[in-house]
């Protein structure tokens, strides 16, 4: 026996099913059992608001003395009916299938109730999904993060938890959240509630102990203009004591950056003698320097500070080697080195265009959406190119390697399903890459797209008339046309045989659900005996048609016979005159009145319909 109670304002049971015969049943062979209450009725009861329950079992005589009585399976399959879903984005409803209550057992042949039963619940749950959003993640140099640098996407209300991860010789200073210092607490969390850019930015902080070192690290200078941009840097020591002489080799590459300066500051109030080697064309300075007396520094010291000039835009690392620190004896002093980089380069990447396949849509229908990026810098990019409708999240797309000065083409489908009805903005976004040097072109909002739940929609649903005609005879054609949409339609109706018109007629506010016959007129004399012609209606297009498919209907075809031809076998001969013979005399409502027979349509059968059909004996339709 189960009892199964669930939240009843949210979901209801309909019918229950014993499946007997399934191999899946939990009871033994032959597959029959007695069933309480009997099925499809669940004998549904309702407790109190959002709370009800069934009761059902399921019973078997002759059953073995001993265990086992039964096996794993299928005891009932319960169908439930769905009577509530959230109507907000992000809103969700849920129920326990609760069975873990005493009225829920196992009996075993004695009716004594099997113990040590485990009773696991159930669980529903339906929900409207919110808008997504994107979260991407970035580091400075000296570090990553947890969940790792990257694009992520968000269901509105997420709260996610970012980690800074310093490496070795650095450490975490702060966070930026789209551009935004938002302080050092780490791990931080963010509330997805809209699109977000976070950054986790590291400072350099090299162990405690003797080093000697480029300063600054980096230097960044994507304003730099070939051979006019100089800037300096300085090969420091700290944590040095009683260092009498020091050697190194600083190498650079010349294709990027040429050494223009030298100056040699004292440290402790001595100056070094200075003994060099400098290789500008092959991108060296060797220098060895040596103090009158040991100097010792607890704190970053220049030992030169060094002028560049730039020849041309890139990177180059500023690479120390051959280090060598010595104290009075001349014995070496141990040490760390940390080498620097130089970046002279313009990166800027821009959305140029945005194309929207149509400006107006069904809730459902897809809309391709092409955004055109342009790399306007010197160095190939990777990046993330995101298409937003107002702010919610349509795709992200990563273009990789994109050359300078190239444009590429990217399309994203918009699937509009459970989008609501509004009149939204196209935006397409490629977030900023490192050290840009002109961000404004970096989003582009192009265009709107309406967005629709309403329909409108006129269809041609069905074209009646007689399917043939001796020639020069009337043809009545009705053409009805259906409002199938939610609004009031204007629009024409047209009848054509083939390709030709036959007539238009105007309809006018045609409310939704309903219907018009349009009655149109066709002279066959001047079509072509022994053809066929293929009649058919078109309602023409309302602004924001739904289905155009529809608007057009093929009714049939319509034969032209031959005059006196009354039998239809493409041919006039004794069989058609002893037909008309039969016929004579009559008219409507006489009892052998035939239409058939009435060739002038004048509604009697005469000689006059008899000489017709001698006019043409013995004409026929070729093959």
């Amino acid at each position: 026996q189960i009892r199964l109670e669930f939240n009843d304002s949210i979901i209801n049971v309909t019918r229950w099913i014993c499946p007997h015969g399934d191999p899946d049943f939990f009871m033994p062979e032959p597959p029959t059992a007695t069933e309480l209450p009997t099925s499809p009725d669940p004998g549904y009861v309702h407790l109190a608001p959002g709370k009800g329950y069934i009761k059902i079992s399921v019973s078997k005589g002759g059953l073995p003395p001993s265990p086992p009585w039964g096996h794993s399976g299928k005891m009932a399959i319960i169908e439930f009916n769905i009577t509530a879903v959230p109507t907000e984005p992000g809103r969700k409803y849920a129920s326990t299938l609760m069975i873990n209550n005493s009225d829920t057992y196992l009996l075993d042949p004695y009716a004594y109730e099997i113990l040590g039963v485990s009773k696991e619940n159930g669980y529903y749950e339906i929900s409207k999904p919110g808008p997504k959003y994107t979260l991407e993640i970035s580091t400075t140099l000296g570090g990553t993060t947890n969940p790792a640098p990257g694009l992520y996407l968000y269901e509105m209300g997420t709260i996610v938890t970012v980690t800074a991860i310093p490496s070795l010789n650095y450490l975490f200073d702060h966070w930026e959240l789209n551009e935004t210092n938002i302080g050092s607490s780490n791990p931080t969390e963010i509330l997805m509630d809209a699109n977000y850019r976070l950054k986790a930015f590291f400072i350099f902080s090299p162990p405690t102990g003797a080093r000697i070192f480029i300063d600054p690290q980096e230097v960044i200078k994507p304003d730099a203009i070939p051979c006019q941009t100089t800037f300096q840097i300085n090969v420091s020591i700290d944590d040095i004591a009683e260092m009498k002489a020091c050697k190194f080799n600083l190498t650079y590459n010349t294709n990027i950056i040429s050494l223009v300066g030298l100056n040699f500051p004292s440290i402790n109030g001595q100056y070094p003698i200075i003994s060099l080697i400098i290789n500008d064309a092959n991108g060296f300075a060797w220098m060895n320097l040596t103090y009158p007396t040991a100097i010792t520094v607890s704190e970053p010291a220049p030992l030169v500070t060094l002028t560049f000039h730039v020849e041309s835009m890139g990177a180059t690392p500023l690479n120390l080697t051959e280090t060598i620190l010595s104290d009075i004896l001349g014995n070496p002093i141990p040490h760390d080195v940390y080498n620097g980089f130089f970046m002279g380069i313009i990166r800027d990447i821009a959305v140029t265009n945005i194309e929207v396949s149509r400006t107006w849509t069904y809730v459902g229908w897809p809309v391709n959406i092409t955004v055109t990026v342009k790399n306007k810098g010197n160095i190939d990019e990777t990046f993330n190119l995101y298409v937003y409708y107002d702010s919610y999240v349509i795709g992200v797309e990563t273009i990789t390697s994109l050359p300078p000065n190239q444009e590429k083409n990217v399309t994203f489908t918009w699937d509009t399903t459970g989008v609501a009805e509004g009149n939204y903005t196209i935006k397409a976004e490629a977030p900023p890459v490192p050290y840009e040097t002109n961000v404004g072109d970096n989003t582009l909002t192009d265009g709107k797209v309406w967005v629709m739940t309403h329909f409108h929609d006129v269809a041609i649903i069905d074209i009646t008339f007689k399917n043939w005609i001796y020639q020069g005879g009337i043809v009545q054609i009705n053409v009805t046309a259906q409002n199938m949409g939610d609004f009031t339609e204007t629009f024409d109706i047209k009848a054509y045989y083939n390709t030709t018109i036959i007539g238009t007629i105007h309809v006018t506010n045609l409310a939704p659900g309903s219907s018009y016959t349009a009655q149109f007129t066709l002279n066959t004399s001047t079509l072509t005996p022994c053809h066929t012609y293929i009649i058919s209606g078109e309602a023409t297009i309302i602004p924001y048609e739904y289905n155009e498919e529809n608007n057009f209907l093929v009714g049939g075809t319509l034969k032209i016979r031959i005059i006196g031809d009354v039998n239809g076998d493409n041919k006039v001969d004794l069989k058609d005159v002893f037909a008309v013979s039969l016929a004579f005399g009559s008219y409507p409502g006489h009892p052998d009145w035939d239409p058939d027979m009435d060739l002038n349509y004048d509604n009697k059968i005469d000689l006059r319909d008899v000489f017709a059909v001698a006019l043409n004996f013995g004409k026929e339709c070729s093959q």
